[in-house]
């Protein structure tokens, strides 16, 4: 059970009234201070943030101000009886739990005091208001010269005033927070600092606390666009394919073209991102570090984008948390047949996107608005969106591209749903012992007689693969679905992938099959990367493994290498196996709500 939180508002005043001749004055000296108190912590975190004067009735503002947000204070003149002035006071809740005002105290016992004539008074603030996380609340504080003394006001009055606020136990924990608020504390509280770019405001060097889970993918929060959107990455590769025809083409090329066609439309909340330009921006410098975009080469403003060269240089430090043990593009073209890319360390550099297939690792910005509901932001504990409740029901109609299932003891993803079920690619490598090694044994060769064949489609539906993926269960057996699995056509450096995907050549029939170059998810699962976040990401932690697409030359075929790339192997090589299988459309969820802390079980 969580210790019960609680913070105490002191505004305290002195109001010293003098009157000469016929011009008077009178002075309220107000201070706003919060109280430290053992045992408070970041995650409650109640600040006064703005002091604006209200109604004057001849009352005149000396100064008023805050500092160090954490005391605000104001002088008034009043000049005669009836003269009267209030202050709007804001206090705002940027910690992540719920709060309500639990008591108030002084006005009465300051008004009770001489001189009786000048009054208090407080409003738009009461016992049991509610102040949840990432709101915040307005309320006056009015001073008065009573219109009907006749006495004149001789000595210094003080005025203490107590809002005592406590921690809600009534409501949902952890509390509600919004993505502003969470990504205002981490720019705020981030020791290695942050970056301007593009008039937005960004995290650099090493973050281990931005991890969010977002529609069956774990991103990384970059900080605020200059829109008020949150900028978020994947911490994966998602797909790896060929860049296009022309570097200084994006708009054009094939990587938007998936991102903004095959993954934005595979988003289950894909309303929640906004509209953005991308800068396309040539250079030649690998330690280009621009912060505004002054020749961009994008035209066309869209939902999902890459992130540049710059932005991985501005974000730089002790360890850059873009770095992510994988090869990919950035965003940024070099000329007009090169990219530049990230390498598997912290470090840049330039490919000829005629020879290359890196890895894609989308960029969004998100409504700012949409709220939190649990998570602390670390690898294993990442921020939530919204209500992320447990699901039942089909699994074809429930699941969601990237999320998680667990089938027959191990854990998958989901890569598509359509009317034949749900298709899973294992978030791991066959591995016979189930001990995590890879055997010898356990690496296959893609085709034996290394003439454009496909043995290992052969291998991976044999009865003894079958069982291994059941785990020689009956009941688990059943739920898998035979299929027409498609290799594609051959394929080449600089083909477009849709021609892959789109492809029904070298059909095979089987309850078994492998990712084509281009599908979601062909590249390197995070989770693996991560050991299942219980280490950094390592291109150590993940293997080789073959995908189903024939390369151009008959004797070899794709492959997902180690570091992120495409690479073309002889199909007589021995490599992993990361079997793709279909459940059945009648399989039914019954816990479980997709991230990989709770895998859809069926």
């Amino acid at each position: 059970m969580r210790t019960r939180q609680k913070q105490r508002m002191i505004i305290g005043t002195l109001c010293a009234v003098i009157i000469g001749l016929s011009i008077g004055y009178a002075v309220l000296s107000k201070t706003l201070n919060i109280q430290g108190m053992s045992g408070i912590t970041s995650n409650f975190n109640i600040l006064f943030t703005n002091i604006e004067e209200g109604t004057m009735n001849g009352a005149t503002t000396i100064n008023k101000q805050i500092t160090d947000s954490t005391t605000a204070s104001f002088t008034i003149d009043l000049s005669k009886p009836s003269s009267n002035g209030e202050y709007l006071i804001t206090v705002e809740n940027r910690g992540n739990i719920d709060a309500y005002v639990e008591s108030i105290h002084g006005i009465e016992e300051a008004n009770q005091k001489e001189p009786t004539d000048i009054k208090f008074s407080i409003e738009d603030i009461k016992v049991n208001d509610k102040l949840r996380a990432t709101e915040s609340k307005v309320f006056k504080v009015k001073v008065n010269w009573d219109s009907s003394s006749t006495s004149i006001p001789s000595t210094n009055k003080d005025l203490t005033l107590d809002i005592d606020f406590a921690q809600d136990t009534g409501t949902t924990s952890p509390s509600e927070i919004k993505l502003a608020r969470v990504t205002q504390n981490l720019l705020d509280s981030s020791t290695e600092g942050t970056y301007n770019y593009m008039d937005g405001m960004y995290l650099k060097g090493g973050q281990d606390s931005n991890y969010i889970w977002f529609d069956g993918f774990l991103w990384r929060i970059m900080g605020k666009n200059a829109d008020g959107s949150i900028r978020m990455i994947t911490e994966e590769n998602v797909t790896t394919i060929p860049w296009g025809s022309n570097a200084q083409d994006y708009d054009n090329s094939y990587v938007n073209d998936w991102l903004n066609n095959d993954f934005y439309s595979k988003l289950k909340d894909k309303n929640l991102l906004v509209n953005q330009i991308w800068c396309s921006e040539t250079t030649t410098e690998s330690t280009s570090s621009r912060t505004t975009c002054t020749n961009n080469l994008s035209s066309v403003q869209k939902r999902v984008g890459l992130l540049s060269l710059d932005e991985y240089n501005l974000a730089s430090g002790s360890s850059n948390y873009l770095v992510n043990s994988q090869l990919y593009y950035t965003l940024t073209p070099h000329s007009i047949s090169n990219i530049w890319a990230s390498s598997t360390s912290n470090h840049l550099y330039y490919a000829g996107i005629n020879r290359i297939l890196h890895g894609v690792r989308p960029v969004v910005g998100i409504s700012s608005d949409v709220t939190i509901t649990s998570g602390n932001g670390t690898l294993t504990d990442p921020y939530l969106i919204g209500e992320v409740n447990d699901v039942t029901g089909s699994l074809k109609d429930n699941s969601h591209v990237g999320e998680y299932v667990t089938y027959a003891g191990r854990n998958y993803r989901v890569i598509e749903t359509s009317g034949a079920g749900t298709k899973l690619i294992l978030d791991g490598y066959y591995d016979s012992n189930n001990n995590g090694v890879i055997e010898g044994t356990e690496r296959m060769v893609y085709d034996a007689n290394d003439n454009n064949g496909c043995t290992l489609c052969t291998v991976i539906n044999e009865d003894s693969f079958i069982n291994w993926i059941s785990n020689n269960n009956e009941i688990d057996k059943n739920k898998l679905v035979r299929a027409t699995w498609y290799r594609g056509n051959v394929f080449d450096y600089g083909d477009n992938y849709k021609t892959n995907l789109e492809s029904k050549g070298n059909p095979y029939e089987g309850r078994v099959g492998l990712i084509r170059v281009g599908e979601m998810l062909s590249a390197q699962s995070e989770t693996i990367l991560s050991k299942y976040h219980t280490v950094d990401n390592s291109y150590n932690n993940v293997q080789t493994y073959w995908t189903a697409t024939p390369y151009v030359y008959s004797s070899q075929d794709w492959s997902m290498d180690f570091d992120g790339m495409m690479e073309a192997y002889s199909a007589s090589t021995s490599l992993c196996v990361r079997p793709v299988i279909m459940i059945g459309p009648d399989v039914q969820i019954t816990s479980g709500n997709g991230t990989f802390n709770s895998p859809y079980e069926i």
